[in-house]
């Protein structure tokens, strides 16, 4: 399969932005993010074979309602300002990229096994490399024609200045524009860097494992409702905690993926060792401090859950009490919060936790992330609701969540260490509870 950029442009707002909004100070939130892209991708079947010049409408429609969507999200068409901690809105433009692809798009589904995302999924954006190739652009997107007039829709986004709820807000008001016109789409809230303002602080975030000139490689693992409902099952007939709280997919799927990376790392190195967990919480709506719903920025602290060895043999379900336990603690602090300072002290402490226990050379990492039960798979610019939404490759140590587009499913995109993965994909409880 052959992706040819036939062009590529700064897709400026359809109006200038007004100079009173030139500048939006980013939030002490902001500043922890990492230095990468989020990106996914959206599929778009044509339902049947589409004349030449139907293709190039639905081309001309796609570019001309982002133009108009970016004057409500206009900071996405500005430049990340790092030593002033900002974005200077002006109007600079988004990267905005068309490209053909020389096969069927039905084709292409049918295909994408786990071994598409490496080899072609991440043609289909415009940056290949999330980290790599990070900027002061904030927002770039690449529109792929398919041969049948299907299209994928790769977007790419600073998480320097939004999180995934930013991603796919803009994503269905770009959809609604497109589809219905500019007035449906409403404008995000711009305020967090007001009510979380930026701090003098050390500049470090989720750090990231050096693979050592190791290829790191992404697969896609798919839980499907039936595989979720037996995992629930076993934390239920167990007698720990966990079973009292009627655990979420996202708690045992992530438990459940936790323990076959830890017995990755102990085959490895031939112990069991400590491991962390990280998960990214969005606060929005709970807190006291009102923050709105439609928030603008990074609204998400790290949820940690810490696993040390013990003599006894640890279980699934205990992964999952150490999760949920976390989860609340979290939740409790953030409906405890009354002020900025305090969000904020709680947030740079898990940092800082999360560093400190890196620290020690014998302690893994795995960082999770979820855009379970955001609805991306509503997202319809006027020629039907996407068949699939995917991810791309990501850094090492670091898993995907989304859903199924059946919504009982969870579909988690995992990238470690080419090795590690190797012996992760054997696992027989992972090759018993998933499929690609």
């Amino acid at each position: 399969m052959e992706v040819r950029v036939i062009s590529r442009k700064l897709l400026k707002p359809s109006v200038p932005t007004p100079n009173h909004l030139k500048t939006l100070k980013l939030s002490c939130i902001d500043q922890l993010a990492p230095s990468a892209f989020g990106s996914f991708i959206f599929y778009y079947p044509s339902n049947g074979d589409l004349k030449i010049s139907e293709k190039e409408a639905r081309l001309e429609k796609l570019e001309k309602s982002l133009s108009e969507t970016l004057t409500r999200f206009y900071p996405l068409a500005g430049r990340y300002i790092e030593d002033r901690d900002s974005i200077d809105c002006n109007d600079e433009g988004a990267e905005y990229l068309n490209a053909r692809v020389d096969s069927q798009l039905a084709l292409f589904l049918e295909r994408n096994s786990d071994q598409y995302v490496d080899q072609q999924l991440n043609c289909l954006i415009p940056f290949e490399n999330e980290a790599l190739e990070f900027s002061q652009m904030v927002l770039a997107v690449q529109v792929n024609m398919f041969d049948c007039g299907g299209l994928a829709i790769g977007v790419c986004l600073s998480h320097k200045v939004a999180d995934g709820f930013v991603i796919f807000s803009f994503m269905q008001g770009w959809a609604l524009a497109c589809k219905v016109g500019l007035e449906e789409v409403v404008c995000p809230s711009f305020d967090m860097g007001i009510i979380l303002s930026s701090r003098d602080v050390d500049k470090f975030s989720i750090p990231v494992r050096e693979v050592n000139g190791m290829k790191p490689i992404t697969k896609r693992f798919v839980f499907n409702g039936d595989a979720i409902s037996k995992l629930k099952a076993k934390v239920m007939a167990s007698s720990g905690l966990a079973a009292k709280r009627h655990p979420s997919r996202v708690e045992v799927v992530t438990a459940f993926i936790w323990k076959a990376r830890m017995l990755v790392a102990q085959a490895k190195h031939r112990h069991l060792r400590p491991s962390v967990l990280t998960l990214a919480y969005n606060f929005r709506e709970k807190t006291s401090l009102h923050i709105p719903a439609n928030a603008f920025g990074n609204v998400f602290k790290l949820v940690l859950a810490k696993y040390k060895p013990t003599k006894t043999k640890f279980e699934f379900p205990d992964l999952v009490g150490l999760i949920g336990d976390a989860i609340s603690k979290t939740t409790a602090e953030c409906l405890k919060t009354e002020n900025p300072d305090d969000l904020f002290s709680s947030a740079i402490n898990s940092m800082r936790e999360l560093h400190e226990s890196l620290a020690k050379m014998e302690t893994d990492i795995c960082v999770f992330t979820s855009v379970c039960r955001f609805p991306y798979y509503e997202i319809d610019f006027g020629w039907g609701k996407p068949a699939w939404v995917s991810s791309v490759q990501k850094p090492t140590d670091i898993v995907l969540m989304m859903d199924t587009k059946c919504g009982t499913g969870i579909e988690a995109w995992a990238t470690f260490e080419e090795q590690e993965m190797l012996l992760f994909q054997k696992d027989q409880d992972i090759i018993s509870f998933t499929s690609n």
